[in-house]
């Protein structure tokens, strides 16, 4: 059910804490010119929005000292993969270093971190547009673009892609040793039943799953939008949690996310459902897990939460925002009967197909 030893060391260790003369000094890799820095939030790395004196603008990754070289280049080459598969998809780009390199380092704090950058994906993130008149048409378009990166990534590989990644579902079982963290005893039990129902209703099905590499975090800050004549334009950002894992899990993340928002497992599913089926179908074995797997992310969302709002109180505002509302909206979840819910789904999946 869980392993002996619980270590996930890119959590576990604090984010990079640069100076803002060192990074300048970590972007001149990529630079000549003078760079203007702007801290950008982030939860176990550190962002920068880079700019030029050409006005031209990039997200600058400092990561986490835990963070393998490996791991990275996956991510880069996922990208440039991307560009060549889904080039209409808008994704940030992996640029290349003065000398050639996707990946350079600096030595900060007495700490060795790995150093990108990335062009900068101009438009407004979800959770800032207050332009969301038709969220249902917001949702199908979001739900399509998933699907587009999902089949952009079919037949991507890398020898990282199976990493070890806490926000994996397959590592749902590693989340048991969290639960002393919890110092609530009635959310500690919501917890602990919902991964016993996980554990031994949904994760012995998982392996019957395909499974490829996905993005794995649609959520409101990594959809950019941008509202204008053309009509909704998105793109997404951050693949710092990309993993080789049942490709339905990565729809599930993205409604997990509405599903807290709309505070409905249905609503918050549905639309997405629709939009992502006319790209890249799930199947019928996908379907019915889908209500687990929602369930099962918002499980994982306020465990792993809570713990690492202990392991790094520096950053606890960031890392529990919005947890208590997920509190809320599992407590709910958990006396629905999901094989009703994957029936509805099963239908909207049939009337989009037909």
């Amino acid at each position: 059910m869980s392993s002996d030893v619980f270590s996930f060391p890119t959590l576990e260790s604090p984010a990079p804490r640069l100076s803002l003369n060192d990074a300048k000094n970590a972007a001149s890799a990529w630079f000549s010119d003078v760079v203007d820095l702007e801290c950008l939030d982030s939860e176990r790395d550190q962002n920068f929005l880079a700019t030029n004196k050409k006005q031209q603008q990039y997200v600058l990754k400092i990561a986490n000292s835990k963070e393998s070289f490996d791991v990275l280049d996956f991510q880069n080459q996922a990208l440039n993969h991307l560009l060549k598969s889904s080039p209409s998809l808008l994704l940030p780009r992996v640029c290349k270093d003065l000398s050639g390199k996707e990946i350079s380092s600096v030595v900060a704090n007495n700490n060795k971190h790995y150093v990108r950058l990335l062009s900068f994906i101009k438009g407004i993130p979800l959770e800032d547009s207050a332009n969301q008149a038709h969220p249902n048409i917001l949702h199908r378009t979001m739900g399509g673009f998933l699907a587009k990166l999902g089949k952009g990534l079919e037949d991507f590989s890398h020898p990282s892609s199976g990493h070890e990644l806490l926000w994996d579902v397959k590592q749902t079982g590693s989340l048991y040793h969290l639960l002393s963290h919890i110092k609530d005893k009635h959310k500690r039990d919501i917890a602990r039943t919902s991964l016993e129902c996980f554990t031994k209703n949904t994760e012995p099905k998982i392996q019957q799953l395909r499974s490829q590499v996905i993005h794995n975090d649609m959520n409101q800050c990594n959809v950019i939008v941008d509202f204008n004549e053309d009509g909704l334009v998105i793109g997404m950002i951050d693949f710092g949690d990309m993993v080789y894992a049942p490709l339905v899990n990565d729809l599930a993340v993205a409604a997990a996310y509405q599903t807290v928002a709309t505070e409905d497992l249905i609503q918050g599913t549905t639309h997405l459902l629709s939009g992502y089926q006319k790209e890249y179908p799930l199947n019928e074995n996908e379907l019915a897990l889908l209500p687990a797997l929602i369930i099962n992310r918002i499980t994982m969302t306020v465990i792993i939460g809570e713990w690492r709002g202990v392991q790094h109180p520096e950053n606890k505002q960031y890392i529990l925002g919005g947890v208590e509302k997920s509190w809320r909206i599992l407590e709910e979840l958990c006396t629905l009967n999901l094989d009703g819910v994957a029936e509805i789904f099963m239908k909207t999946a049939q009337s989009i197909n037909s």
